[in-house]
């Protein structure tokens, strides 16, 4: 293995460990936090529930961060060693546009709203915390299929 395999290597790696720490922390939220700061309903479990979101995000920031970097580079080192037929692509797109919609709702790639944030739903609904979720799981379990259908050749 040479330098530059091993630099796609590292590449994958800090992709996929990223894409784990989103869908991850965002699947612990909304299945452990939301519901247990919801059940006790006082101001501490509120205040609580809140710092943990908070710590998060500052997680989920870089992980973004390293996701669309890494993503950017193995996606033209891909495309541009002739890998990527028609499906690949398709496939690509889609993983892209839930990606970027994830990121967006969850206001990593959005200029920060001026005042109070608006409840987006109740807990324990439909609401766009678990579009976030499924969106981000849609994109991992889309590249995890990628990766499947079309490994990496690292001699």
């Amino acid at each position: 293995m040479d330098i530059a395999e091993a630099g796609q290597v590292i590449l994958r790696l800090a992709h996929g460990l990223a894409a784990a720490v989103w869908v991850g922390g965002g699947a612990y939220y909304v299945l452990a936090v939301r519901p247990k700061v919801r059940d006790d309903g006082d101001e501490r479990s509120k205040e609580f529930g809140a710092s943990i979101q908070r710590e998060f995000g500052e997680w989920a920031s870089v992980a973004t961060i390293v996701m669309i970097s890494s993503g950017v580079i193995l996606m033209f080192e891909r495309l541009s060693g002739g890998q990527g037929t028609t499906v690949y692509v398709a496939l690509l797109v889609i993983k892209i546009v839930a990606a970027v919609a994830a990121f967006w709702m969850a206001g990593v790639l959005r200029p920060p709203s001026r005042g109070a944030r608006k409840a987006r739903g109740r807990s324990g609904t439909f609401d766009t915390a678990w579009m976030i979720l499924g969106l981000s799981a849609a994109a991992f379990l889309i590249g995890a299929l990628l990766t499947t259908i079309y490994p990496a050749d690292l001699g």
